[in-house]
């Protein structure tokens, strides 16, 4: 007497779909670390050009934050800080305290930046 074990289609319709399981998560993931490698660039791009020593957008005196050239960008057009930074993704700038903690700008405004942005559920413009 012979045996031979024959697979059903069961088990080959799992295993299809068990594969093509995998390859949709990998599709997921691989295409969401692509957005927020896009999302370091601008955020490094919009970092180095608030720290230069660019007139236009740069507010930093040497490691510190100078009030005056701040004042100046709080006065300038979001259209015209994004168009100098070179971005076309929305930002905030924002700043931060030792501890994590958000120093307002002024009441009711958190950053510059883009008003449909919310920090701490205070809007940036």
């Amino acid at each position: 007497m012979k045996s031979s074990q024959a697979i059903s289609m069961d088990v080959m319709l799992a295993i299809v779909i068990f594969v093509g399981t995998i390859f949709v998560f990998y599709a997921i993931f691989s295409s969401s670390q692509k957005g927020t490698s896009e999302l370091e660039k601008d955020a490094s791009k919009v970092l180095k050009s608030v720290s230069s020593e660019d007139p236009d957008v740069g507010i930093m005196d040497g490691i510190e934050v100078d009030e005056a050239k701040l004042e100046q960008l709080l006065g300038k057009d979001y259209s015209i800080i994004k168009e100098r930074i070179r971005t076309e993704k929305d930002f905030c700038i924002f700043l931060e305290d030792e501890d994590g903690d958000v120093i307002y700008i002024s009441p009711g405004q958190a950053g510059i930046g883009s008003g449909k942005i919310r920090i701490s559920d205070v809007p940036c413009d």
